[in-house]
């Protein structure tokens, strides 16, 4: 199955591609942690996982065409914090229930 990948920061370099985003061939019912297996990154180096802007966590499946997004700890509190101020997430914040 062919999904893309986001390495955040240095983890472009380590992953072995110098890129920051590119497309990858992973066998079918692959997880996270197949996915660093097969680019090297050691579990040690990666922070923050994202699958289709969703958190993640090494045991979460990848399907066909997927994007999965990881980031080094250097990184993921200011990538967690931006997601915060995502403007659905602003949004959702300010709504309160009202009651009838």
């Amino acid at each position: 199955m062919r999904i893309t990948v986001l390495l955040g920061g240095s983890l472009r370099h380590e992953g072995g591609t110098g890129q920051q985003q590119f497309d990858i061939e992973l066998p079918p019912a692959s997880q996270v942690k197949d996915l660093m297996r097969q680019l090297r990154l050691p579990t040690d180096r990666v922070k923050m996982i994202m699958v289709n802007g969703r958190g993640a966590t090494l045991d979460t499946p990848i399907s066909e065409g997927n994007r999965v997004a990881l980031f080094p700890p250097e990184l993921s509190f200011n990538t967690f914090v931006s997601l915060s101020f995502r403007k659905e997430s602003v949004e959702g914040r300010g709504k309160v229930k009202q009651s009838a």
